[in-house]
């Protein structure tokens, strides 16, 4: 248990670290600053492990569910943070341009999200019949699975944020910018929801 609350504790400083630079190019100013998430959000992953740990007691996947949300925010500021460089970089934020870019950002989280729930969130202890043929076999087959399942998500994904970004349109008087990450937020909530249930039921399966 003491390793997940380094683990979640890390994730939450580099989740933090690239919140910093998303809320400045959004031109978002937090109450005393932006950079004392750096401290908090840290605390915030332990605890949200420890409330994992606590509800596990009466239902069992939780403890598993607080790894995957912990892993999964580190997942969304990679892809918030590299869809924010590109659109800032570019001045680009709808249409076309912008499905390409939260491509790349899902593409980047993915890959990250991958290994961390690889080796954390669904980590397993190998059999004791376990060989390096047979291990070769398994990983070749769960990574595999993993891509099947993130084709999914990143079509889920990057369809509902395109529809809510390039269809619908900002609403309530936002501008582009902040439309484009309210879009990006709503299409990685329904990302979060099959990525977890495909995780767990089809590639990391126990």
């Amino acid at each position: 248990m003491t390793k997940d609350y380094i683990v979640a504790s890390a994730i939450g400083f580099f989740t933090a670290l690239l919140a910093v630079p998303i809320l400045k190019n959004l031109g978002l100013e937090l109450p005393f600053g932006n950079f004392w998430i750096l401290a908090i959000i840290p605390v915030l992953w332990v605890v949200g492990i420890w409330l994992g740990a606590f509800l596990s007691r009466w239902i069992g996947f939780m403890r598993q569910f607080a790894r995957f949300a912990v892993a999964g925010f580190l997942a969304a500021a990679i892809d918030f943070g590299i869809l924010n460089l590109l659109m800032f970089m570019t001045g680009l934020v709808s249409g076309l341009p912008f499905t390409l870019f939260k491509t790349l950002s899902f593409i980047a989280a993915a890959t990250n999200s991958y290994f961390v729930n690889k080796y954390w969130t669904f980590r397993k202890i190998p059999d004791l019949g376990f060989t390096a043929a047979s291990g070769q076999r398994t990983s070749l087959k769960e990574y595999a699975q993993f891509l099947v399942v993130s084709v999914i998500g990143i079509t889920i994904n990057v369809g509902i944020a395109s529809f809510v970004v390039s269809a619908i349109g900002p609403q309530f008087g936002l501008d582009l910018k902040l439309w484009a990450n309210l879009g990006a937020v709503a299409g990685s909530a329904i990302g979060l929801i099959w990525n977890f249930i495909g995780f767990k039921l089809i590639v990391f399966r126990a």
